[in-house]
């Protein structure tokens, strides 16, 4: 970019000296034209409402991208691996491995993190946990805030980010991808009686899945009734009593560690009581899968079809 003090093309006219109109708005132009980036006149290039309402605006497709959110990351890495420059701890896949980590979720290095260079960081909406987007804000750094909790907020996610990273195509085809999944698991449990269903996110103490979650849709795609599907929240903590109360048919129970084994805790006053607990009707899943709303549900709903109903 060219000032008035260059010497050169940006030189100030000579005192006295006059310069045409015509002449003044050309030079204007061109002034203009040489702060733009090259083959990106027109900026923003991309430009999204995140979840906080906050206008995300890029001068070029994020190219250096690092997202707090493991679901997101996910998402990201289906668009388009190559632009992930870190992952948090709480990003396992084997395909992210050679990632630098940059420690938890709730606390991640922003030092590190603003060594690598990103020009997109995603972080959460809303909550104490919106703060780590302000921190990321101040360094100069695009910040994109989400808050996914339904089926319908994957595909959104899946199209903006897909914006913003310049692969809207890609986006297009994983939501069509994603939705014809979905009904490939609903059509086969069709017709077929729902069974009543528990999901424990947390054992210690109980806490479950509400209406409207991706997770209650998942229950319902897989052809499953979620017996707190009439709480008041969202994700209710609830007590043995309570759940032994709706002694639900059968109960898919989220893993926190990879490889952990059993829950002994089913053992334990009341959940020994319970008639999916006696019949051996439980199943214990990847909570890397299916606690977490991405491009994945599918998958998670899937499996639940085939737990609940057995396989097509």
């Amino acid at each position: 970019m060219y000032t008035a003090d260059d010497g050169k093309a940006g030189a100030r006219p000579r005192a006295g000296s006059r310069v045409a109109p015509w002449i003044a708005v050309l030079l204007f132009q061109l002034l203009l034209a040489s702060c733009a980036p090259e083959g990106h006149p027109d900026l923003p290039v991309v430009s999204v409402t995140d979840d906080f309402g906050y206008t995300v605006a890029l001068g070029a497709p994020a190219r250096r991208v690092f997202s707090v959110i493991p679901s997101l990351t996910e998402t990201v890495a289906a668009l388009d691996p190559g632009v992930l420059v870190a992952r948090t701890r709480f990003d396992r896949a084997p395909g992210l491995a050679h990632l630098p980590s940059l420690g938890g979720t709730i606390q991640p290095n922003l030092e590190a993190l603003a060594g690598l260079g990103p020009d997109l960081v995603i972080t959460w909406a809303g909550s104490a946990q919106g703060t780590i987007g302000d921190r990321v804000a101040a360094l100069g750094i695009p910040v994109y805030r989400a808050n996914v909790q339904t089926i319908a907020g994957v595909r959104s996610h899946l199209q903006r980010l897909g914006t913003l990273l310049g692969r809207e195509e890609r986006a297009a085809a994983l939501v069509d991808s994603l939705d014809l999944a979905l009904e490939s698991v609903a059509a086969a449990v069709r017709g077929r009686e729902r069974v009543d269903v528990y999901y424990s996110v947390w054992h210690d103490p109980p806490q479950t899945t509400g209406p409207g979650t991706f997770i209650d849709q998942v229950i319902e795609h897989a052809g499953g009734r979620n017996v707190f599907g009439d709480a008041a929240r969202a994700w209710p903590r609830v007590s043995v009593e309570a759940i032994l109360e709706r002694d639900p048919d059968a109960l898919v129970i989220a893993r926190h560690a990879p490889g952990a084994a059993g829950a002994p805790w089913l053992e334990g006053p009341g959940w020994r009581e319970l008639r999916a607990v006696r019949s051996g009707r439980f199943l214990l899943v990847d909570g890397d899968l299916f606690n977490r709303p991405g491009p994945r549900v599918a998958e998670a709903a899937r499996r639940m079809a085939d737990f609940l109903h057995g396989p097509p």
